[in-house]
């Protein structure tokens, strides 16, 4: 098994370490990222007890890095307002798409009854 990234959380077998199936040894900025934003022996007590997802927490932590004050909060609005976006692009889309059909069926109805 690859050993996990977070070597200062001294484990006797990489099995016990609760980081070893998020943190591997290959991603080290995760951990970097996790030990900027929390304490990683209480963050690694408390998932002793619980194992949340350390997705989660590694999400959260870089989101606060990135914006100390909005944190996840304001990537969370930035998504929505991306799917906003998005759905007036496809209502636009769709519009079109719809005006192009009618217009092929009136050229195609003209056709029909135009004599040669």
């Amino acid at each position: 098994m690859e050993l996990c990234a977070c070597k200062d959380v001294r484990h006797k077998s990489i099995e016990e370490c609760v980081f070893a199936p998020y943190l591997p040894a290959n991603k080290p900025e995760k951990y970097a990222t996790l030990c900027k934003e929390f304490d990683i022996s209480k963050l690694a007590k408390h998932l002793m007890g619980i194992e949340p997802s350390l997705r989660h927490l590694y999400f959260h932590a870089e989101a606060h890095l990135r914006d100390p004050v909005m944190g996840i909060t304001g990537l969370i609005l930035h998504l929505q307002r991306q799917v906003q976006d998005l759905k007036a692009e496809l209502k636009i889309a769709k519009r079109d798409y719809m005006m192009i059909l009618e217009e092929n069926h009136r050229h195609q109805h003209l056709m029909i009854r135009s004599p040669l």
